[in-house]
Formats: structure tokens, C-alpha cells, sequence
């Protein structure tokens, strides 16, 4: 997930736009990997939200399919109500190649500035050290299917927060973060920084919001890592800028929440390439032909509004954001021998923008079911990565690329129930269906020259019987397209959350099915989809608790579906030359056993064992699905690790 990908990915309400390019090492057919991502070490989280679908309000910029935000610990999160200071540490040890983890955090707080006012401040640091070796269920080490000795990390992060609340009106919240590490032969430094104002006085038409923000991130590759490039580095840069106003008010008998907000975002990303192909000449052709960290420069800006209405048992919310994206970057001179418009070189300065609408009607038609139907349409621009993509230099790159865009209907209910089974019990279900049109789907397709220096498809080669290509010229260009035909996205989704004190159980179900294509990029660039999303998986955590509830033991049981990977092969459909989707072996059900006991407010101690019954399998979503098991070129290697003992607690004073 990135904050450009189909989820809008976000940190503290701040889009994440890092962009990483491993190694080859040991990966899959020596080929390396280019994946967006979030620099967060996770024991600076607190919480993850999640948002399906459509998101209001600046989540829903440039999000096709919903919004996930990370949310980091804070000066209330360190500090017990009532106190002036505080403590809190969390710690973990875990065996199998999970090593330790720790992490330390101190505040303070303080009454200031006026009779309502104060002022907060925390400062913590985390590190973990994650060794590249482990075992999986047959007791294979994992350096024997794609392992090595570059995978091991010591990622180290600090965080610090200021809350200052000058008065009960206004309140400032400023954030720094850092992250370092060294992994896959890369040394990795990610810088971010945010400032958050709120105002709310004594008006319910006015709850005003800005956000300033920006982030740094960085890759240094070690020479030798990159073929023949040496002294190469990738860097990023996002800025952004958040201003939005919430009013409350009562038009006959009818709630109003009226919102109107809208967001800047500008994100750069460079390279630094030092060729040693040969002479001057194959210097320039290696760095130009090579995929490796595309460069450009994304600007987005929009405008968003929402209004809820709220009369009686029935809710309705609007939605509503006008969204502009810009792309600008360098396209080198295509070779004379491949048509290319245009044929020379060329700033690309790409604009695109478009009108998104969404509603959700909803009915609490008894206290404890709500049914609701709700409809959608979003769009993502195409990122740098795609537009931008440079196997072949100027040849591969497309200044055309059209927006993804998505239409979307869902319909579901919630439960909210007390005193089912027991007194003081609790129940909330939740069931929803949805199916998604998405117009312009963006997929990498294979490209070679044609008589005249045409670019043909392959599908196009193929269909013609390998008749008509270029005699003078040679090549296999990698081009992200959009694609011609609608792809749908449909599925349902269940959650449970069932407490009765002494007991409890969730349950979380998904099934889902999509016809989208397959990318070329993905198999010897990793630039995209190894495998795909189960077409069904389910967890369910079931557990006791004794001891005036200090103490609680559980179970998760995780069943995963039929899933399908990439041909490790790269075998290709004889029609099309699309890269064919294999199943993968069926994934057997896991289990994992927990407890925690809670001594006092201040001790809590943790105890886990994950893969209790040692089974051998691989996940669904590792890249490493796509190489051959060993001894047998049909199968993945069981990537997962074996039976894993975790031991760890969380320390506040």
C-alpha cells in the first residue's frame, strides 16, 4: 500500500509516499523488486484505521478502493490521566529468527499560558533486531528459498510529540519521526515531520483544521549491489497541506454536519546513477534503460465536501471532491529505429482531473439493526513509477496514461445488541456486500517493434503468428497501459465482535473475486502483483478470562482460501502472452495461542505461540510465492516460518 496506490496510506493522517527498490541477492529469478511502502516501526502504533471503499473528506483524495491510517502513540498514550509525567516502555523477545524489540517512551505535562491551557511533550525511541534466518514448518532454513544474509535488520525510529492548548479554543499538535535501517544491501533514512492546528470556540459552526506536513526519504545503495551502477542513491520528497472546516447546525427538525475542506500535495522523487558499463556512451544507454527508481514530480490538489443529515432514524451522507493531478518528468530521445510520440526528448507535463461523488443512506429502523446502501465513484492518477517506467528508456515510458476511475455500489447492516446470551453481553455484526466497475484499470503489457518501427503488442504479435517484426531492430518494451475492457471487483465481507466479560469472540470473514490482468513489470522487476488477494479468508479469536479479567487466554484460528501466484516460469497464455496465474497449494489452517496478564495498571506481560501445530505452508502474499520450491519447479517454497514462541509486555508508570 502508498498513499498512490488504490488505498490511500497514511500515517497520522499524513499520506506515505516512499518508494523502495531492493536488490537482486537471492530474490526471485535474480531480478529486483520495486514496492511502495510505509516506513513505521510498529511499536510506536497505537491503532489502525481502516475505511472500505469510499472515503470522506481529504482520505478520499486520490483513493480508488478506501484509506488505512496508522495512528503513532501520543502524550496522552504515555502519560496516565491525572498525572504530570509518565512512562511507557514495550519490549518483546521472540525465537526463530524474530529476535528483540523494544521501545521507551517518556512525557511530561503541564498547566500553561492561561487557566485552560497546558502544554505536552514525549520523546520515544524503538529498535528491533530481526535476524534474515529462520525455519519453516519442515525445519528448511530459510537461506535455502530466498534468504540471505542481507534480510536481517536493526531498524532503529524515534518520535516526538508537542501538544500545546494555549486555551480551551485553540490547540497545536507538532510531530517529528525518524526511521533508519540497512537492508538488502541498502542503507534506508525516512524523515517526518507535521503540524496540526484545531479551533474550535464556542460556535458550532466552526471546528477548523489545518495540517502542514512533510517527509524525506532515502536510499543508498552499497556499491555492488546494482550491477554496474556504483555510488546510486533514491530519494523522496512529499509536502502537503490540509485546511478544513466543520459546521454543526438544525434546519427544520433536520441535523446538519457540513464539512468543506481541500488539500495540496506535491511529491518528488530522484535518482543519483553512477554508471561503469563501459564507455561514456553504454554509461548513458545503461542509466537511461533501466527501470531502477523513476524519477518525477506528482501535484495534487483538491477540493472536498461532505454533509451529513441527520433526521429521525434516518442518516444520509454526501460526499463530494474535485480532484487535480499533475505529473511532470524528463522522457529521454527514443532510438530512430522506434516510433515513439513524441520521438525525441520531451518534458512531460501531464494534467488530469475529475468530479467525485458518493452517498450512503442508512436507517436505524430498530435500536440495535441499522441496514445501509451506499454508492460511490473515485479515481486514482497514475503515480511516477508507472508513467515513468524506463526499461526501455523514452521507448517504455507512457505520457499518456488515463486515471483509473471506479464506480461502486455496497449494500450491508449492522447489529448492535446488549443482554443476548447473558446479562451485560455484547454483540455487533456487520455484513456488507459491494462490486466495483473500474474504468482504465493501469496494468504493464509487453511491447516489441513492428515493420516501420511500430510498437506492437504482444497480444497483437502473437494473434498475427509472430509475422510482421522489425528485421533492423530489437526490443522488449514494458509499457503500463490502461486497460481496454472494465475490470470488476465484487465480494462480501462479515465481522463479529461478541464479549460477555468472562468470554469473548471475533470474527472476521472476506471473499472477493476480481478479473484484473496481469502485469509484465511484476516478473522480472517485481513492479507489482506477485500473487493476488485469497479468494477467501477468515480469523476467527475466541478467549477466557479469569482473574477479574487480569488474565486473558485466546486462540486465532486463520483459514486462507484458494490464492494464486505469478508462474514462477513466466509462462505465458498462447493467445494473449499474458503471464499466467497458477494456483497456489492449499494453504493450511493456522493456529496461534495468546496470553496476557495485566499484574496492575502498570505491568502487563504477553505470551504467544504462532504456528502452534508447526505446519508447513506459505503465505498468500509473500513475493518469494514465486519462486520454485526446491526440487520442484511447480511448487513455492514454504516460505512461512515454523512454530514461533513470542515473549514481551508493556511498562507504564
Amino acid at each position: 500500500m502508498s498513499g498512490f496506490g488504490r488505498v490511500n496510506t497514511m500515517v497520522d493522517g499524513i499520506t506515505q509516499s516512499f518508494y523502495g527498490t531492493s536488490t537482486s541477492g537471492t530474490t526471485t529469478h535474480g531480478s529486483t523488486n520495486n514496492m511502495a511502502g510505509v516506513l513505521i516501526d510498529p511499536n510506536l502504533l497505537v491503532a489502525v484505521d481502516v475505511t472500505r471503499g469510499d472515503s470522506s473528506g481529504s482520505e478520499g483524495i486520490n483513493a480508488l478502493a478506501g484509506s488505512a491510517n496508522m495512528r503513532t502513540i501520543g502524550v496522552d498514550d504515555v502519560i496516565f490521566n491525572g498525572n504530570t509525567y509518565g512512562l511507557r516502555s514495550r519490549f518483546s523477545v521472540g525465537s526463530n529468527g524474530l529476535g528483540r524489540s523494544g521501545m521507551i517512551a517518556l512525557g511530561g505535562k503541564s498547566d500553561a499560558f492561561t487557566d485552560t491551557g497546558s502544554i505536552g511533550v514525549m520523546a520515544a525511541v524503538s529498535g528491533s533486531s530481526v535476524y534474515s534466518n529462520f525455519s519453516n514448518g519442515s525445519g528448511i532454513n530459510s537461506k535455502e528459498f530466498g534468504y540471505d544474509k542481507y534480510m536481517k535488520q536493526n531498524p532503529k525510529s524515534q518520535l516526538y510529540k508537542m501538544d500545546i492548548r494555549p486555551d480551551e479554543f485553540n490547540s497545536f499538535e507538532l510531530s517529528a519521526r525518524t526511521y533508519e535501517n540497512k537492508f538488502t544491501r541498502r542503507d534506508i533514512t525516512s524523515d517526518d515531520y507535521y503540524i496540526k492546528y484545531h479551533y474550535t470556540p464556542f460556535s458550532e459552526l466552526i471546528d477548523f483544521n489545518v495540517t502542514a506536513s512533510t517527509s524525506r526519504g532515502n536510499q543508498k545503495y552499497r556499491d555492488g549491489s546494482l550491477y554496474t551502477f556504483y555510488k546510486t542513491s533514491a530519494q523522496n520528497r512529499s509536502d502537503a497541506l490540509d485546511i478544513n472546516n466543520t459546521s454543526r447546525f438544525t434546519v427544520a427538525d433536520n441535523d446538519l454536519e457540513f464539512m468543506l475542506g481541500s488539500k495540496l500535495m506535491r511529491t518528488r522523487y530522484d535518482r543519483t546513477i553512477h554508471s561503469a558499463a563501459g564507455d561514456p556512451k553504454a554509461n548513458q544507454e545503461s542509466i537511461e534503460n533501466n527501470p531502477f527508481a523513476p524519477s518525477g514530480q506528482q501535484d495534487i490538489s483538491a477540493l472536498y465536501t461532505g454533509l451529513k443529515v441527520t433526521r429521525g432514524i434516518w442518516e444520509a451522507d454526501f460526499n463530494l471532491n474535485y480532484t487535480r493531478n499533475r505529473i511532470t518528468g524528463y522522457k529521454p530521445a527514443c532510438d530512430s529505429r522506434v516510433i515513439c510520440v513524441p520521438q525525441g526528448s520531451y518534458d512531460i507535463d501531464d494534467k488530469e482531473g475529475g468530479f467525485n461523488p458518493s452517498v450512503q443512506l442508512s436507517a436505524q429502523v430498530t435500536p440495535w439493526l441499522q441496514p445501509f446502501i451506499g454508492y460511490s465513484k473515485s479515481m486514482r492518477a497514475p503515480n511516477i513509477q508507472e508513467m515513468f517506467f524506463s526499461n526501455s528508456g523514452g521507448a517504455s515510458m507512457n505520457p499518456f496514461l488515463k486515471p483509473e476511475r471506479a464506480e461502486t455500489w455496497q449494500a450491508g447492516f449492522n447489529i448492535d445488541t446488549r443482554d443476548l446470551l447473558v446479562e451485560q453481553d455484547a454483540l455487533r455484526f456487520k455484513a456488507l456486500a459491494y462490486r466495483s466497475r473500474i474504468q482504465n484499470y493501469i496494468y504493464s503489457e509487453s511491447y516489441l517493434v513492428c515493420s516501420g518501427g511500430r510498437k506492437c503488442s504482444l497480444p497483437e504479435v502473437i494473434g498475427n503468428g509472430w509475422e510482421g517484426i522489425s528485421d533492423e531492430y530489437s526490443d522488449n518494451m514494458y509499457i503500463y497501459v490502461n486497460s481496454a475492457s472494465d475490470v470488476i471487483a465484487k465480494g462480501f465481507e462479515l465481522e463479529m465482535d461478541y464479549d460477555a466479560g468472562f468470554a469473548f469472540g471475533r470474527l472476521s470473514f472476506s471473499q472477493q473475486q476480481t478479473d484484473q490482468p496481469t502485469s509484465i513489470a511484476s516478473t522480472h522487476f517485481g513492479a507489482g502483483d506477485i500473487t493476488e488477494l485469497p479468494r477467501k479468508y477468515m480469523t476467527l479469536d475466541t478467549g477466557v478470562r479469569f482473574f477479574d479479567n487480569a488474565l486473558t487466554l485466546g486462540t486465532i484460528i486463520k483459514y486462507t482460501g484458494k490464492a494464486r501466484r505469478l508462474s514462477p516460469d513466466f509462462e505465458q497464455d498462447e493467445h494473449t502472452g499474458a503471464i499466467i496465474k497458477q494456483d497456489l497449494p492449499q494453504i493450511p489452517t493456522i493456529i496461534d495461542l495468546y496470553g496476557t496478564y495485566e499484574y496492575n495498571r502498570n505491568l502487563t506481560l504477553k505470551l504467544s505461540v504462532q504456528n502452534l501445530m508447526n505446519r508447513d505452508y506459505s503465505e498468500a502474499l509473500n513475493k518469494l510465492n514465486m519462486m520454485p520450491g526446491l526440487g520442484d519447479e511447480t511448487h513455492p517454497a514454504n516460505s512461512a516460518r515454523g512454530r514461533t514462541w513470542i515473549f514481551g509486555g508493556d511498562i507504564r508508570f
